[in-house]
């Protein structure tokens, strides 16, 4: 019986390894990386310019005081990243639409992921309502998992973040795969990436302000960079691997 149990567990982990293969996964979890900090950062950095916020902090006091930088990491980042005046008066209609098209660009990327890793064809633009849903959800995620987490602590805290961070990982998918996916199917890739991502998230308060400074003392600006770079990197890696072990596990425990 343990060498059934042994062989079950063997296997699965070779399916896990051959879809992750077939997605091409390093190729993937590198392109989303660059789409991502091509379109998703300076989206969000936009939209935490133009949201309100207490005491008037700007995006790269949200950074420092998130990795709780000092000294010339922290003056470089508030150099790499305007205030939240300039970030205003600088946006254009052009830099919307262009804005606007690179992060439609992200989202076909993590739209082909999802279909690579459920075999799906791909939808190309006929998804892009979706993909827009899917922006607007985002920031609404953004806006209101502050106010939401804000009365709890500890464990309940973890388990509210985590809850949110599975529906978030839920309606992702289902959305971006054109809703041709049962909800039940995507509820393990949307488990494993909700836990990838607190992973990323612990990973991130010890790995980043050493990262950030250490960039900026040898690079300068260019430096924080090459550090937030990485970071893309490694929350699109763990999304990737995440999401090819939940359809892995719904082919094979879990009914079309």
């Amino acid at each position: 019986m343990p060498a059934l149990v042994i062989q079950a567990v063997v296997q699965f982990f070779r399916d896990w390894f051959e879809r992750f293969v077939a997605v091409q996964g390093i190729d993937r979890a590198m392109a989303i990386a660059a789409q991502s900090y091509s379109a998703f950062l300076p989206l969000v950095i936009v939209y935490s310019a133009t949201l309100p916020r207490g005491e008037n902090e700007d995006f790269a006091d949200v950074i420092v005081n998130r990795f709780e930088l000092q000294g010339a990491a922290a003056a470089s980042v508030r150099q790499a990243f305007a205030p939240s005046g300039a970030v205003e008066s600088g946006v254009t209609v052009l830099g919307v639409v262009l804005l606007l098209v690179s992060t439609l660009s992200f989202t076909r990327g993590l739209q082909r992921m999802y279909e690579g890793s459920f075999g799906l064809p791909t939808l190309g633009m006929r998804n892009t309502p979706r993909a827009l849903t899917w922006l607007l959800i985002i920031g609404a995620v953004l806006a209101l998992r502050p106010i939401v987490t804000e009365p709890f602590s500890g464990w309940l805290l973890t388990a509210v973040t985590l809850t949110m961070s599975t529906v978030l990982w839920l309606v992702t998918p289902y959305l971006l795969l054109g809703r041709r996916v049962r909800p039940v199917r995507l509820l393990p890739s949307a488990m494993l990436s909700a836990i990838g991502m607190a992973g990323i998230g612990i990973w991130s308060v010890i790995y980043m302000p050493h990262a950030l400074s250490s960039s900026a003392a040898q690079y300068g600006v260019i430096g924080i960079g090459f550090a937030m770079l990485t970071w893309f990197v490694a929350v699109a890696a763990v999304l990737v691997v995440t999401t090819t072990g939940g359809a892995t596990i719904a082919d094979r425990w879990i009914k079309p």
